[in-house]
């Protein structure tokens, strides 16, 4: 129960693979093409692998959670980020969740539009 990817010498591959122009990240040990929040340990980031396996950037809806992945790199945001395109600046906690409300930060209290995640 498991999808595994053979290189063109019938090799199957492991770690990260760029296939197609989709970064995909497969089991360093049983070749399972790895889904979901994936941490990179050697490049120090965490990055999200959709159902089809391949790395997603920008902004991400999940579980019912707004987060923000590199455009580039794919790596998890967190803390203050500006969005330019929408003219705001949001925080994202230790976990990458956009916050809403009022919340404390670095013993500073800021309040975020509960709808856009906007600081106000």
């Amino acid at each position: 129960h498991k999808t595994v990817y053979y290189n063109n010498q019938g090799q199957m591959q492991y770690g990260q693979q760029k296939l197609n122009g989709h970064w995909y990240l497969f089991d360093n040990v049983t070749g399972a093409m790895k889904t979901g929040f994936q941490s990179i340990a050697n490049q120090h980031k965490t990055v999200y692998y959709n159902n089809q396996g391949q790395m997603q950037y920008g902004q991400q809806k999940l579980n019912g959670h707004w987060y923000l992945f590199d455009n580039v790199t794919g790596a998890m945001k967190t803390g203050f980020q500006s969005i330019a395109n929408q003219h705001k600046t949001v925080y994202y906690n230790s976990q990458g969740q956009m916050q809403y409300g009022t919340e404390r930060i670095n013993g500073r209290v800021y309040h975020f539009n509960r709808v856009t995640g906007a600081r106000q």
